[in-house]
């Protein structure tokens, strides 16, 4: 029998692509959504008790006013899997980054409250995510991050404004630093100190990598790069969606790492690049802002909560 899905705010750039992913998913149905009476809490009320499943893609405001209208009809309400940053940091909350470890997907299993990590915070998460779990990198690490996404992270606002003909071809942004998704990196990895994070745009609608500079006198003991590399191989072996990838694997004849090379999947890479000789690696993670950093990543936790194959719509 298929699952009822409502997606509160699927004209947006990520409902967008949820509803694209679901439409080909075989065992869910997508309620038909009155525009005119979306905003209406009557019927947002109706359309969450009649869903078994329902996607929030809005604001973080809208979404908590919408989770607080679902958490009134107690054992009726649907799962709810937001895609805003209201709930990303709430332990009473599962978060959508099952790789993350399984007590992240035993909680998914059983929640029916998850929340949907942000793009960068999922490039992120899984670099630091093992290198402290295994405790090779203290958690009061002064960390600086760098990433780069492609312009449909802004929403319908950015890709009108890299549309029109007069825009910079790249630009740094979150210049007072302060991005709504450091709280995330910081809860979920037990960070002590917050990372300096230099977030930018480039001309491109869709994909991204995250950077992360490492000076190994900063680590627990004497590594190499190729224990860094074996380290995260060990991590995500059994993973489905992301791959660690060999030296100069997935990169272009020239050397060069795209942003762009998993657009449209679920997919994400993680790339080790160190100097054994200078002590020093950079860590880069690759996955597609909209797919693995939003709609992927929703469609797969849904996947989860309802007990199916995780890779079910996503393939």
């Amino acid at each position: 029998m298929k699952k009822n899905i409502f997606i509160d705010g699927e004209v947006g750039t990520t409902g967008l692509q949820v509803y694209d992913r679901l439409s080909k998913h075989p065992n869910v149905n997508i309620l038909k959504v009155d525009e005119s009476q979306r905003k209406d809490p009557l019927y947002k009320k109706e359309m969450l008790k009649a869903s078994d499943v329902t996607f929030l893609c809005l604001p973080d405001n809208i979404a908590i006013e919408t989770v607080e209208i679902a958490d009134k009809l107690g054992n009726a309400s649907p799962i709810i899997i937001d895609a805003s940053s209201a709930h990303r940091t709430n332990n009473d909350w599962a978060y959508g980054l099952p790789e993350l470890g399984t007590q992240y997907k035993n909680k998914i299993e059983r929640s029916k409250r998850i929340s949907v990590p942000g793009c960068y915070a999922t490039g992120v998460n899984v670099i630091l995510k093992p290198i402290i779990e295994k405790k090779m990198l203290p958690s009061n690490t002064p960390l600086v991050i760098h990433a780069v996404s492609g312009y449909s992270g802004g929403g319908k606002d950015l890709i009108n404004y890299f549309n029109n003909q007069s825009h910079e071809p790249f630009f740094n942004y979150g210049l007072q630093l302060n991005h709504k998704h450091l709280p995330e990196i910081k809860f979920h990895n037990g960070l002590e100190l917050t990372p300096i994070f230099s977030p930018s745009v480039g001309d491109f609608i869709q994909g991204m990598t995250v950077c992360i500079p490492i000076h190994f006198k900063w680590l627990s003991k004497l590594v190499k790069t190729d224990d860094i590399q074996t380290l995260i191989e060990d991590f995500y072996y059994n993973s489905e969606f992301i791959k660690v990838l060999k030296k100069d694997e997935g990169l272009t004849d020239n050397k060069y790492l795209r942003p762009d090379n998993l657009v449209n999947t679920n997919f994400l890479d993680i790339s080790v690049f160190g100097n054994d000789e200078n002590k020093q690696a950079i860590i880069m993670s690759r996955l597609d802002n909209l797919g693995k950093g939003a709609s992927g990543a929703a469609v797969q936790c849904m996947n989860i909560a309802l007990g199916y194959d995780q890779s079910l719509g996503l393939k």
